[in-house]
């Protein structure tokens, strides 16, 4: 005779893997014709980075949520392998999928038992779930035994331990990121080294992103809004498992209507002071002059091509915006659309220069302008997927390089050779 379960809920029994501990909480949920006594222990949770940390701490997630997916292999010597799919519905655990039945008289193995939000079973093996991308979920294998009356299962993670790490990236609220990495990672749930990958990731209301994975020896990857970037680290000793580690891609806001002189300084400085690198801006769309010269003497005390510069936000450089800003090893403006005269004039260390969707670009006497003094053959320049050429010529009273209707950059004679608004760099790439 086979005993099904699928009306049994599942008994859970899960312990701490971090250092935290929390009570035992017990429910009882109704399975068939008898009570079923659903014990649930704590997720297994990571516990945040004592590395890197960023402001408050977060663990992440911590416990089991509404809607979490245990998937379950069961082996019976008569029936042979099975496998199936619980959820959790908030107080109890349902099979959702696939069938679990043994004879009455055997008790049954259970080889695997996973937490894999990312994966489910097909044809008795783990693949993804369509739109899923490996890394960016846990993959945890339990334990699981017949309870002793044979009217449940028991599921434990007392001994099971994360081969993997925890990047938590710590970034604007509900944004839009991408993190490219260049070697030595491995995403979770996989045996063999990612190449090249490039995921698309979108932050929580606390700002949070996360992936998991190997981060080995000299892997380095770089995390971005839009085209801009926030953050880059590379991993000079491999990741340990089942530790989580921290990144700071946070960026300061000064947009905030009323937001003073001094305070923009303050604020600048304190990022420079906490050795930051990569300073990660929110501006106004209307930006001034003023505002960025309270940037430039925040940063004043920056070495020189030490600071790869972000500004979120602001649509238009006024003239001579960022002249002098000799501490700059790069600067991102992906919102930009229009540039004044010698915006960028004797920044004599930029190495890369990330620019928006551009319309209008004022020129001086020289009729070029915005990199005068700048060594351009030496600038990687990134431009929007949507950039027209630029054409030069007489504007309102002033030389002007306006867009083109029609013409797009990308594949035009001046982007195969290397020429922007009449200067000539080491490199032009329109990011897609």
């Amino acid at each position: 005779m086979k005993k099904i379960f699928q009306y049994i809920m599942l008994a859970v029994v899960t312990i701490v893997m971090a250092s935290c501990t929390s009570d035992i909480e017990e429910t009882t949920a109704i399975a068939g014709k008898s009570n079923v006594q659903l014990v649930v222990g704590e997720f297994p949770a990571f516990g945040d980075s004592q590395t890197r940390a960023i402001g408050t701490p977060d663990e992440g997630k911590t416990s089991w949520a509404e809607g979490d997916e245990l998937l379950l292999e069961m082996t019976s010597k008569t029936l042979g392998t099975k496998y199936a799919a619980f959820t959790y519905n908030g107080s109890s655990w349902e099979l959702t999928s696939g069938e679990l039945s043994y004879k009455e008289d055997e008790v049954p193995t259970f080889p695997h038992v996973y937490y894999a939000p990312n994966y489910k079973w097909e044809a008795g093996k783990l693949v993804l779930k369509e739109g899923k991308a490996a890394g960016t979920d846990e993959y945890i294998e339990g334990k699981a035994n017949i309870t002793p009356n044979g009217q449940g299962i028991n599921v434990s993670f007392a001994d099971a331990t994360r081969n993997y790490s925890r990047l938590r990236i710590a970034t604007m609220p509900n944004k839009q990121i991408t993190v490219a990495f260049n070697n030595r990672y491995t995403p979770a749930g996989s045996s063999v080294n990612a190449i090249f990958p490039r995921y698309t990731l979108t932050s929580d209301e606390k700002g949070n992103a996360y992936l998991y994975g190997t981060f080995g020896q000299y892997c380095d990857f770089e995390v971005k809004y839009e085209r801009a970037p926030l953050a880059s680290h590379t991993f000079y000793q491999a990741a340990e498992n089942a530790k989580s580690y921290a990144l700071d891609a946070t960026v300061v806001s000064l947009a905030d209507e009323g937001i003073t002189y001094d305070q923009i300084v303050e604020d600048v400085k304190k990022e420079l002071d906490a050795g930051k690198t990569y300073i990660n801006l929110m501006l106004a769309p209307d930006a001034d002059e003023e505002t960025l010269d309270a940037i430039h003497i925040g940063l004043q005390d920056a070495r020189y091509g030490s600071i790869n510069l972000t500004l979120i936000g602001c649509k238009k450089i006024p003239s001579r915006g960022f002249m002098h800003f000799d501490m700059l090893k790069s600067i991102a403006l992906p919102d930009v659309t229009e540039i004044g005269e010698n915006a960028f004039s004797d920044c004599t260390e930029l190495e890369k220069v990330v620019l928006g969707n551009l319309t209008k670009v004022y020129g001086n006497v020289g009729k070029k302008g915005i990199f005068d003094g700048c060594r351009t053959r030496y600038i990687d320049l990134v431009l929007s997927e949507e950039q027209k050429v630029m054409n030069g010529g007489e504007t309102e009273d002033r030389y002007c390089w306006t867009a083109d209707i029609i013409k797009d950059y990308s594949g035009s004679d001046e982007h195969d050779g290397r020429v922007f608004l009449g200067y000539e760099f080491m490199s032009v790439t329109c990011d897609y």
